[in-house]
């Protein structure tokens, strides 16, 4: 599995990569939220641990650019923070997981295992929907055809 640690802290950063590392992860990390956006779009991570309060981008704002347009809702996204009272419900629906800094090593390892599984039921629910609605679509999209068998073209009103 792929991971991305997102954080400015050094000495923090080094030990969530370690022990990402240690769980059998490739890992790669940012230490702001601008980098984090451009790592995530060229290594598409399948799991991102993403602090809030970051330079340049804010972890909030890098959450909300990779839910809504990077496209990365089956990604498992755990936020690691010391102010995790800063997020609201909408913001808490978005994420995968939620460890308090400074963290216990069992506490961060059982989050990120949730937030994989989550991710991935998601991620199986959401290509359940895909798979029918390509089905769905087509009846949709159908034109309607006249009486005469000729169907209306599409720059002419009728």
């Amino acid at each position: 599995m792929t991971a991305l640690v997102v954080d400015d802290d050094v000495c923090v950063r080094a030990i969530l990569v370690d022990l990402l590392v240690d769980e059998g992860f490739d890992v790669s990390q940012a230490s702001n939220g601008f980098s984090g956006l451009l790592r995530a779009a060229e290594t598409r991570p399948q799991l991102i641990l993403l602090d809030l309060t970051l330079p340049e981008v804010s972890g909030l704002e890098v959450l909300r650019e990779l839910r809504e347009k990077q496209g990365m809702r089956e990604t498992a996204i755990v936020i690691v923070t010391a102010n995790p009272d800063q997020l609201s419900e909408v913001q808490l629906a978005e994420i995968d997981g939620v460890v308090r800094k400074p963290f216990d090593i069992a506490e961060l390892l059982a989050t990120l295992n949730q937030a994989v599984v989550r991710a991935a039921h998601r991620a199986a629910e959401f290509q359940r929907v895909l798979a029918a609605a390509p089905v769905q679509a087509m009846h949709e999209r159908r034109p309607a055809r006249l009486v005469g068998g000729k169907r209306p073209s599409r720059g002419r009103r009728l």
